[in-house]
Parts: structure tokens; sequence; C-alpha cells
């Protein structure tokens, strides 16, 4: 029962913000909020047993087959409810001490868009999985229409929309198939397991409806198109959990639903990999190439999911394992990284890699931070990317040694980016920054991106407690 909670809490709460328009925000809510559900999460983690971690009710019929409010919080969904809830924690504390001038309608929004990625994360019933799934669009539409930034907002906001219900209505028709013509006992994820690996006739084609939708969530390549364009006109704390949360519901989506319902529709997988591969580079040479701040951070986003995406299809323990991991890693540098970019944008008017110069000479705390997160971004040891990366690509190179040199090339475009992004912004002649600005920015904004950094680095030194929790 204590499971419902991650749905529920946030749900009441972000509805309640909601009808506070107009008042003075409640910012702290919302970290409240967040920490309330990390204290639960460890509490029935802690526990001993597993029956806190699952439960199951029923909901209703659907052509005869029955459908359950079904939560599972072991293995990758309860550590993806960790980051979910770890990264509200964080981003609303940020958002609190920096004082910032969003509504209570847009943290509303933004709990509610929580409640519907613990419910993705949480559910064990496929319609269960599918209603979330189409929950989280719904305010973040009106988060982008609303809160966006630039005359491009309504465009890219239309973009995603109709890319992201385009995929929706893909694993609908597969919904619909499977409860009408393959008609499991329930929607439940082991039941539909047992009728979809019946069905060797239509397995290829019902696995291929779920996997276009699951690909432009995360995005793949060439499914990638609404996301840089979303990144640079959506407010930053809606792009954070944009990259930090909404890509890993992709991610876990292949995993548990794709994996879990088609394991034997290895057709796809050699062409999935090599296409994945292919935008694993593409993106790297556009960040490569690109001068914006925003832009850079959401191909480099790009290309990391890519190698995450592959490592999952190498059918390999230890780069399964190495992706998992990665998916966490990941999800707490971009939120280093994008808090760090705020910060910047608030203070120095950072817009590109030539806005500004020689950052670390009046800002040194900010400018160590960003270094650390610039670090785990290219994976470097002792942070927690490093654990992820060299799992997967020794899983790849065991795969396909080819593929393995290819992903490398994309590893090393990705350590040329991020150190030139870094060096642009943080050393060489002082410019456009003035040392007055330097002191406008808080200290729970450090203090916050403080913890992440050493978050960052104790699980890439010690990373047992993330294996152990995926063992669970």
């Amino acid at each position: 029962m204590l499971l419902s909670l991650f749905i529920i809490l946030p749900l009441i709460v972000g509805v309640f913000m909601l009808l506070m328009q107009g008042q003075k925000p409640q910012r702290w809510l919302g970290a409240f909020v967040g920490g309330a559900l990390l204290a639960i999460y460890f509490f029935v983690t802690c526990k001993s047993g597993n029956n806190e971690l699952v439960f199951k009710a029923e909901w209703f019929n659907f052509n005869n087959v029955k459908t359950y409010f079904a939560l599972n919080a072991q293995g990758l969904g309860g550590l993806m409810l960790l980051l979910s809830n770890f990264t509200y924690l964080a981003l609303f504390v940020y958002l609190a001490t920096t004082k910032q001038k969003y509504t209570n309608t847009f943290y509303g929004l933004l709990l509610i868009t929580l409640a519907g990625l613990n419910g993705v994360f949480l559910a064990q019933d496929l319609i269960l999985f599918y209603f979330f799934w189409e929950v989280v669009l719904i305010p973040v539409y009106f988060l982008i229409g609303l809160f966006g930034l630039g005359k491009d907002k309504l465009r890219a906001n239309m973009t995603f929309f109709l890319y992201t219900i385009l995929g929706s209505m893909f694993m609908l028709g597969g919904i619909i198939y499977i409860g009408f013509y393959l008609k499991p006992a329930s929607f439940l994820l082991a039941d539909v397991q047992q009728v979809t690996a019946a069905a060797y006739s239509t397995n290829t084609a019902l696995a291929l409806l779920f996997l276009i939708a699951f690909v432009i969530k995360i995005p793949v390549f060439p499914f990638h198109t609404w996301q840089p364009t979303i990144y640079k006109t959506s407010p930053t704390p809606l792009t954070v959990v944009l990259s930090a949360l909404m890509a890993k519901m992709g991610l876990f989506a292949v995993v548990t639903w794709y994996l879990g319902l088609f394991p034997t529709v290895s057709e796809l997988f050699k062409y999935i990999t090599y296409i994945a591969i292919f935008g694993l580079v593409y993106a790297s040479l556009i960040a490569l190439s690109a001068k914006n701040v925003k832009k850079i951070i959401a191909y480099s986003s790009i290309a990391h999911l890519a190698l995450i995406f592959v490592s999952v299809f190498s059918e390999l323990e230890n780069g399964v394992s190495g992706a998992y991991f990665q998916m966490f890693s990941h999800g707490l540098v971009v939120l280093g990284l994008w808090l760090c970019i705020d910060i910047m944008e608030k203070k120095y008017h950072l817009t590109d890699i030539k806005s500004i110069g020689g950052l670390a000479k009046v800002d040194p705390t900010l400018s160590i931070l960003f270094m650390v997160f610039g670090l785990a971004n290219v994976a470097l040891p002792l942070t927690s990317s490093f654990i992820g990366e060299f799992m997967m690509l020794s899983a790849l190179f065991t795969h396909n040694p080819v593929l393995c040199v290819v992903a490398c090339l994309g590893v090393i475009l990705s350590a040329v980016y991020t150190l030139r992004l870094s060096s642009e912004i943080l050393f060489g002649e002082v410019k456009n920054i003035k040392q007055k600005d330097a002191k406008k920015g808080s200290f729970g904004s450090i203090a916050v991106l403080a913890v992440i950094a050493i978050i960052i680095i104790v699980i890439g030194v010690y990373p047992t407690p993330i294996f152990n929790l995926l063992a669970h």
C-alpha cells in the first residue's frame, strides 16, 4: 500500500498547488514531497522481506481480460524510483533557495509529472503502464506551452506532442491487439509474456509497435529531432525532468516491456544496434560543432543514451548491468550540468560557449562543481559514469568488436566537446563577467550541486549499493 503513495502524494499536492493560483509560490512544498517520497523509498527497501515492494489490486476488465493496479519497486524500477524522487528533491530545494519566479501552476504541473513518472517505473500491468505513460505527456505539454522560452516554443511543443502521441498510438494498437486477439488471463507482465511468447507469427510486428513508442521517448536516431529544440525552449527545471527522467522512461520501457514481452524477436536486434550506434556518432559530431550550450548538452545526452540503448541489447549480463547503472548515473550527471548552466544563465547571461570566459577566476566554487559534472560526462575514473561505461563497452566488445570501436569513437568525441565546453567557459581571460555577479548566488544552490557531485564520486568509488538495489 505504501507504494501507491509515490503516485497519490505528488498528484494530490500537485492539484492543490494548481488551485493556489495568485498566491505565494510554494517551492518548499515540492521539496517536502520529494523528501517524503525518498524517506518512504528507503523505508520500504530497507525492511526485511519484499512484501512492501509489491502491491496488487484488481482494477477493471477489458474484453474479459483482467487489469490490475499492480506496482513493483524491485530491481530497475526501484532504482529509477530512487532517481526520480531524488531529482525532484534536489530540483525543488534548488528552486526554493534561488527563489526563482515560477508560479504555483508551474510547480503543480511539475509534481503531477512526477506522479506519472513514478507510475511508469512502478507499473506491472500493461494497461496501467500505458495510462501513466500518457499521464506524463499532459502536464509537460502545458509546462512548455505556458512557460516555454523563445519564439519557437509553440512549434517545438507541437513537434514534441505529435512525436509522442504518434508513438503512443503505435503502442495502443499493440495493446488492443493483445487484448482482443491474444487474450491473456490478465494484463500483468507475466500473463502477457505467456501469450506473446506463443504468438510466433505476429511477434515481430507487435514488437515493432512497442519499440517505436519507446525509442521516440528516449530518443534514438532518427526519432530524436524533437529533443534539442524542446531542451532549448523549455525552462531549466523542465529540461532537468526531460533529460534526467523522461528519457529513462523510454529506456526502462525497452528493458521491462519490450525485452520482457518479445525476448525472442532477435531479427530486429541487429538493425536496432547499428542505427543506434550511428546515432551515437552523429549526435557526438553535432555536439562537437555546436556553440549553443543547451544544444551541446542535448546532443551529448542523445549520444550517451544511444550507448545505453545498445548495451541493453548486448544480451550479456555485464552490458545490461552496466546499462542499468549508467541510467542512474546519467540522470545525476545531467541534473548537475543543467543546474550549473541555469546558474550561469541567471548570473552571467551564458548562452553559448563564446559568451563568457574565465569563470574559474571569478567563481571558483561553481567552476569546480561544473568541472566535476563535465568529467563525469566523459566517464573519468572515480566518477559514477566510468563504472557503467566500462561495463557497457567491455560487453559490447565481446558482443561485436566493430560496434565497440565505433562506440569508442563516440566516447572520444564526448571527451572533446565536453572539455571544449569547459575550457571555453572556465578558463582564459575573464570575458563578460563582473566580479559583483559572483556574489549574487545562494549558498543553497551550491549546496545542492555539491551533494549531487559527492554522490557521483561516492558511487563511482563504491558502486555496490546501486548493484545491490538492482539485485533486490
